[in-house]
C-alpha cells in the first residue's frame, strides 16, 4: 500500500514539475526496448554532435577543436587526473552561474575527484535509476535496504530517507548486531522490499544467517542489484538460497551514473549497456585504438547528458570485453580496474575474477589476494570459524597454476580485511600496477 502511494506521489510531483523525469524515462525505455541497434546509433549519433559543438563552444579545453571536423574519434581520451588538473578549463561557461550539483569521489586512490552535474543531467540519472531499477525487478517506492557507506556525501536526513523508502546500513558498521538488526527489520515487513548495496556487504549478510543457523527467509524480497563491487556465483547462490531472488550485478560510477547493468531471467551473465544516456568505446591499453569485439580493452564513456562538464572520451579506469549478443553489443566481462588485475610470472595480465574460485573452500569469511612482486603473492584470509583452515596447501597449489609454476604463494590469517575509505572491500591489491 505505501509502496503504491509513494509511487503515485512521485510521478503526481515530477507531473507538477513539468513531467520531467518522466519524458526521460519513456525515452530510456523506448531507446532500450523498441529501437533498433541502428536506429539508436544514429539518434546517438545526433546527441553526440550535439555534445561536441557544445563542448567546442563553451568549454575552455575544447575550444580549440572548433575548427576540426567534429567527430569524436578526433577528441582526446581524458582520464580522472587530467579532469582534476584541469579544473575549470573541463567547465561549460554557460553553467557559470548556474547552481550545480557536485559529485565527490575518490575510488581506490584516495584523491578527491569533483564533477559537477546540471540539473537535465540529474533528471537523466533518476530516470536512469527508476528504469534499470525495475529491469532489476524493484518498482520505486518500495521498501529499500540499502547497503553501502553512508558518508556525509550521501547520508539523507530521516525525513527523505522516509519519503523514499529506504533503509539505511552502513557497510562500515555492519557486524553481527546490524546483521541481526537488518534481519529482524525485514522478518518484520509485511510488504515487498528490494537490496541495494555492496557485494561484500550482501556476502556478510548471507555468512551471518549461515553462522546462526538460520532458514532462508522468503517471499520478503523482491530484487537484489549489487553495485560498486563484483557479483560472483558464490555469493549469488548464497543470495538465492537465502532470500529467493536472483541477484543482478550493476555496472556503474559516481562520475556518470549507470553505465550498464545484468538482466534478469537469462543464462548468459553479460551487462546490458546503457546506450541511452552514454557512448562506450573499449580501446586498446597502449593506444586509443578500438580493440575488436571479444577481446580485453579500456573502458571509454562519453556522457551524452552532462553539459555542465562534458564528459568527452572518459576513461573510466576500468576494462571488459564486449561482445554481440542478438545484435545488441554488450558487456560480456567487466574485469574492474587494471590495477586490480593480476599479472603472472611471465608478466601476462589475469583476470581478477579468479579469486572468487577460493570460495568454493569451507571457512573463508573474508579474503583478498597482493600480488608483492613479479613472482611473489599473498592471500589474506579470516575464517568464518576461528579454527585451523584444512585447505590451506590445496589453495596454494590451485593458485600457483594460475600465476605460473614459479609463483610463490603464501597465506596470511588475519582478523578483518581493511576497507577503502569508500566502504568497499578492494579483493585484488597488485603492487605491481600501483
Amino acid at each position: 500500500m505505501l509502496g503504491n502511494l509513494r509511487r503515485k506521489l512521485f510521478w503526481s510531483l515530477d507531473f507538477i514539475k513539468g513531467a520531467k523525469v518522466a519524458a526521460h524515462y519513456k525515452e530510456i525505455k523506448t531507446l532500450h526496448e523498441n529501437t533498433s541497434c541502428e536506429a539508436l546509433l544514429n539518434i546517438n549519433a545526433g546527441k553526440i554532435a550535439d555534445l561536441l559543438q557544445h563542448a567546442t563552444t563553451t568549454v575552455p579545453f575544447y575550444k580549440s577543436y572548433s575548427e576540426e571536423t567534429l567527430s569524436l574519434a578526433s577528441f582526446p581520451v581524458v582520464n580522472k587526473l587530467a579532469l582534476r588538473n584541469g579544473g575549470t578549463q573541463f567547465k561549460s561557461d554557460k553553467f557559470l552561474t548556474t547552481k550545480l550539483h557536485t559529485v565527490a569521489t575518490s575510488g581506490s586512490t584516495g584523491q578527491p575527484f569533483i564533477v559537477e552535474q546540471d540539473h537535465n543531467k540529474r533528471i537523466r540519472n533518476t530516470a536512469d535509476t527508476i528504469y534499470f531499477g525495475e529491469k532489476g525487478g524493484y518498482k520505486i517506492g518500495e521498501r529499500l535496504f540499502y547497503f553501502r557507506l553512508w558518508d556525509k556525501q550521501y547520508k539523507k536526513n530521516k525525513w527523505l530517507a522516509w519519503s523514499q523508502n529506504i533503509a539505511m546500513y552502513s557497510v562500515d558498521e555492519m557486524d553481527d548486531s546490524r546483521n541481526k538488526k537488518a534481519v529482524e527489520e525485514l522478518m518484520h515487513t509485511n510488504f515487498s522490499i528490494g537490496f541495494l548495496g555492496y557485494s561484500s556487504a550482501f556476502q556478510n549478510l548471507c555468512n551471518y544467517l549461515e553462522k546462526t543457523n538460520s532458514k532462508p527467509i522468503l517471499n520478503k524480497c523482491s530484487s537484489i542489484i549489487c553495485i560498486a563491487e563484483p557479483l560472483n556465483e558464490y555469493v549469488r547462490n548464497k543470495l538465492f538460497h537465502y532470500f529467493g531472488v536472483q541477484a543482478v550485478s550493476r555496472y556503474s560510477n559516481s562520475e556518470n551514473g549507470i553505465l550498464g547493468q545484468q538482466e534478469l531471467n537469462v543464462s548468459q551473465r553479460h551487462y546490458k549497456i546503457n546506450w541511452a544516456s552514454y557512448h562506450v568505446e573499449l580501446l586498446a591499453f597502449d593506444s586509443n585504438t578500438p580493440v575488436p569485439l571479444g577481446k580485453l580493452g579500456r573502458i571509454v564513456v562519453t556522457d551524452l547528458y552532462n553539459y555542465a562538464m562534458p564528459m568527452l572520451r572518459y576513461d573510466t579506469g576500468d576494462v571488459g570485453v564486449m561482445e554481440c549478443v542478438d545484435g545488441a553489443i554488450v558487456f560480456s566481462k567487466i574485469d574492474g580496474r587494471k590495477m586490480d588485475m593480476f599479472m603472472t610470472t611471465k608478466g601476462e595480465l589475469l583476470s581478477s575474477h579468479i579469486v572468487h574460485k577460493i570460495l568454493q573452500y569451507k571457512n573463508i569469511d573474508q579474503f583478498q589476494f597482493i600480488q608483492e612482486s613479479k613472482t611473489s603473492y599473498t592471500i589474506k584470509i579470516k575464517l568464518l570459524y576461528q579454527d585451523s583452515f584444512e585447505d590451506e596447501r590445496k589453495v596454494i597449489e590451485e593458485y600457483e597454476t594460475y600465476f605460473g609454476e614459479d609463483a610463490k604463494v603464501s597465506i596470511e590469517y588475519v582478523d578483518a580485511i581493511p576497507a577503502l575509505n569508500s566502504g568497499k572491500k578492494k579483493l585484488v591489491v597488485n603492487m605491481m600496477l600501483n
